[in-house]
């Protein structure tokens, strides 16, 4: 259904979108027409579709056609991230945030799925306990979910999450001063390695 651009409400702390690939989806709009609705919440609130929004006013839409999800809290910041991690070119530290702040949900969301609670969960099932079957809407691990989600393999995701919890908030202050330097991912992986002390210097000499 279609919703006036003026009732739809963007939360505080998104990631702004990116002027120049809202004004190549415009001409895509202008050209094609808009493919996919953004989604929005009950409130009106924009889950997913930011830069399809944008690219609307760009093109002096006043209204725009939306799905109205159910998904409110976690879920739908989760969906959001997905949106986001998706659609928008991530420098790897915010790439990496938001795997961070993803898994936070996920889990919270699936507890069982937690590393302490899948193990325990195998174990019970190796020896024949079944304790947490019914309990489980899910069986996939974060790692899982998020590389089915994401389009990359479980070891992409898993590399990124190890390296983002050897990274010092400090060291990753550094990389957010100079958005510009793209950080590899094998040089952010060595950083990660090295004793907090000496992060931050080699993060500035990179």
């Amino acid at each position: 259904m279609k919703i006036e651009i003026s009732e739809i409400k963007i939360n505080e702390g998104r990631r702004e979108a990116s002027l120049s690939g809202i004004d190549e989806l415009a001409r895509s709009i202008l050209e094609i027409g808009l493919l996919n609705p953004i989604t929005i919440d009950l409130d009106h609130a924009l889950i997913a579709g930011l830069h399809r929004l944008e690219a609307a006013k760009r093109l002096g839409w006043t209204e725009i056609e939306c799905t109205i999800c159910g998904l409110e809290g976690l879920q739908a910041e989760l969906a959001e991230i997905d949106e986001n991690v998706v659609r928008t070119a991530l420098s790897k530290i915010e790439y990496g945030e938001l795997l961070e702040r993803r898994k936070e949900i996920y889990e919270s969301l699936h507890p069982e799925t937690k590393a302490g609670l899948a193990q325990a969960a195998g174990m019970n099932r190796s020896i024949g306990k079944h304790v947490t079957d019914k309990m489980s809407p899910t069986s996939k691990s974060f790692a899982q979910d998020t590389a089915g989600k994401l389009g990359v393999s479980v070891r992409t995701v898993e590399r990124t999450m190890q390296t983002m919890k050897g990274l010092t908030a400090e060291t990753r202050e550094v990389f957010r001063q100079f958005p510009d330097y793209k950080l590899s991912q094998s040089n952010a992986a060595k950083l990660s390695r090295l004793e907090p002390k000496k992060q931050k210097t080699a993060a500035i000499l990179l």
